[in-house]
């Protein structure tokens, strides 16, 4: 489940908020209030969810972040952090912290609730996009980024930094100007808006409270004095005119608080003689949002979105109805985190915490499209009780998290074949997860179990791209167990690299009731590679016979490898007696997964090798990983 902090963030990843997706007040202060009548549906919305992903983390404050634990935790009726839930959180720590005097997740404090110290782990990434066309300038902005306030900038940095300084005169009108400050980013609103339009309309919030006489709620002379973050008292637009939405208003369609525009139609009724805006059309900057809230005119669709005015409650019992937008010809650092622009004017002269200046600055793709003014590196610096918390943080290697994509990247040889089982749980309903699953794909040959494919035939929406499929399906693997094979489910399969030369073998004498496939290869090594499944409900006896059965033939065919992978349904961690085993140590097979395989750490997924002592020459050596997937309970 994808989600975010902001309604632009969310967006941009086809996510939702979290304050949506979980139902979460809009106070987040203890106690925890539960969901109420509402659990039923927020538990249905969110019973496969398994990974949680949270984009721009450090915009999250800790009581938001205790919340988000505490709800997952009632959803899931599970006392694990999260209710059991994978989280994994994205962003970086040296932007803003969230706003207030809050300090950011990773800074721990000994009398603040803490989920994040002991839960979570560290992995950096290291290919930058925003700037990656101007490598120069990303380089430059990542030595910004963790540049102490005690550190003296580098002349060869400042020397970047001063081509893009500009007199304000002389930066571009049209580009988006960052200020420190509201009071800064009013200021050039309003002094832009009235040097560009003359015809200004002054919309002003309808408020109403309750008439003490009536009891009903009555509309006041003039708006009453909101805070801060209500819907404005006062709105000066014209047609044309940049603006910024303020709420939320459908954030599947990215009509969401940072979404920027202009106003392309002023829609108004009059009565009385008075006219009044019912409607603002606004022609958004991402072409991409306000699709489904597009109007119609005169048969044709129009390009802009209509929006009429919000309500909410205000302090003292009053009711604010007005247009959920702001001008927009600036806004504050803190607005702009998390954006892309190609160009932008950056002021830094009242910049006043750390990571402000560097969050403003790194907004653009290419230092072309910054325009600094108020240039003074000493605003420049971050925050080290941040590079201490990260610096303090659990490493998690990537070769832990990718183990068999590092592997092959530094281990590709000219003999090497690589490898790889697993038991799919049904090769149609994952055969996307297949294709995305950006470790599989470095597989020379994938052998597969629990395809539950039916029919004669493979549907090519089963193909992958550069390999060859061979599949056995359950329903032609027994003769004498038919009711085994009337079941669904089962099935085997195996893909093989389309540059490797493959003789695929899926009959075999006196293998009667055996779900298997066999292909032979002759380079890079000279080989059979087996995929196998026994189903928990198949005797082993009748089982252990079609096996013996398979290896003879194997033994006759003269291979000088022989590596058979499957799902045996045999646990090899649980004592007792394993006959599955026992029957390959017989014939000299080494049996070489020792680890857990399934989520109930249990090892079920076996891979026998008959002969080893052929695998441990330098050139055809052998390394075993368990890797980890997302879907179903075996590895």
């Amino acid at each position: 489940m994808l989600s975010a902090f902001t309604g632009t963030a969310a967006f941009n990843i086809s996510g939702k908020t979290l304050h949506s997706l979980l139902k979460l007040p809009r106070s987040l202060k203890p106690p925890y209030q539960g969901l109420g009548n509402a659990l039923d549906e927020v538990r249905a919305g969110l019973r496969d969810v398994e990974i949680l992903i949270i984009d721009e983390v450090s915009m999250i404050s800790k009581d938001m972040f205790a919340y988000i634990n505490w709800r997952l935790q009632q959803i899931k009726g599970s006392k694990k952090p999260f209710g059991g839930i994978s989280c994994l959180a994205v962003g970086d720590y040296y932007q803003l912290p969230p706003l207030g005097k809050a300090k950011p997740l990773c800074v721990f404090e000994e009398d603040v609730l803490d989920f994040w110290k002991d839960n979570f782990q560290i992995i950096t990434l290291t290919e930058i996009m925003r700037q990656k066309e101007d490598l120069a300038f990303a380089e430059l902005l990542n030595r910004l980024r963790v540049k102490q306030k005690t550190e003296a900038l580098r002349e060869d940095d400042r020397a970047l930094l001063l081509q893009a300084v500009k007199k304000p005169e002389d930066c571009p009108c049209d580009a988006l100007h960052i200020f420190a400050t509201n009071k800064e980013v009013h200021k050039y609103n309003t002094e832009t808006v009235q040097a560009l339009y003359p015809d200004i309309i002054t919309i002003d919030a309808e408020d109403y409270r309750k008439d003490p006489r009536t009891g009903g709620m009555k509309r006041q002379n003039k708006p009453v004095i909101g805070k801060k973050d209500d819907l404005l008292d006062t709105i000066q637009v014209a047609v044309g005119v940049r603006i910024m939405v303020t709420r939320n208003l459908d954030v599947e369609d990215g009509i969401v608080n940072g979404c920027f525009g202009k106003i392309g139609n002023i829609v108004t009724k009059t009565k009385d003689g008075i006219a009044t805006v019912q409607m603002l059309g606004l022609q958004l900057d991402n072409p991409n949002a306000g699709q489904k809230h597009r109007k119609k005119v005169g048969g044709e669709e129009d390009v802009l979105v209509y929006i009429e005015r919000s309500e909410e409650n205000l302090r003292k019992g009053a009711v604010r109805r007005q247009f959920p937008i702001k001008l927009a010809y600036a806004c504050t650092a803190h607005k702009v985190q998390g954006m892309t622009m190609q160009s932008a004017v950056v002021s830094l002269k009242k910049i006043f915490e750390p990571g402000m200046a560097y969050v403003a600055l790194s907004r653009t793709t290419s230092l072309h499209g910054l325009h600094i003014t108020d240039f003074d590196d000493k605003k420049i610096y971050a925050d080290p009780e941040i590079t201490a918390s990260l610096q303090a943080m659990r490493r998690s290697p990537v070769e832990e998290i990718m183990a068999l994509l590092q592997h092959v990247r530094e281990n590709r040889q000219e003999h090497t074949l690589t490898i790889v089982h697993h038991n799919t749980e049904g090769l149609g309903p994952h055969i996307e997860d297949i294709r995305c699953h950006h470790e599989l794909q470095h597989a020379d040959i994938l052998c597969l179990t629990e395809t539950h494919l039916t029919g004669s035939s493979t549907s090519s929406d089963l193909q992958l791209e550069g390999y060859n499929l061979f599949t056995r399906n359950r329903h032609v693997s027994y003769s004498t167990h038919q009711e085994i094979g009337k079941k669904n489910g089962g099935g085997v399969a195996i893909y093989c690299k389309e540059h490797i030369p493959t003789q695929p073998r899926q009959y075999i004498q006196n293998v009667t009731d055996l779900e298997f496939v066999v292909i032979k290869l002759d380079s890079p090594i000279k080989a059979a590679i087996v995929a196998v499944y026994r189903p928990p409900q198949y005797n082993v006896g009748d089982f252990l016979t079609n096996l013996k059965s398979m290896l003879d033939y194997l033994d006759l065919a003269h291979n000088d490898l022989v590596i058979i992978c499957g799902d045996f349904n045999e646990d090899l961690l649980h004592t007792g007696k394993k006959p599955i085993l026992e029957l390959f140590q017989a014939r000299g097979y080494t049996q070489v997964i020792t680890t857990a395989t399934t989520e109930k750490h249990t090892l079920l997924d076996h891979i026998y090798i008959s002969n080893p002592d052929l695998c441990l020459q330098s050139e055809k050596n052998i390394v075993v990983l368990v890797l980890k997937v997302l879907k179903g309970p075996h590895s």
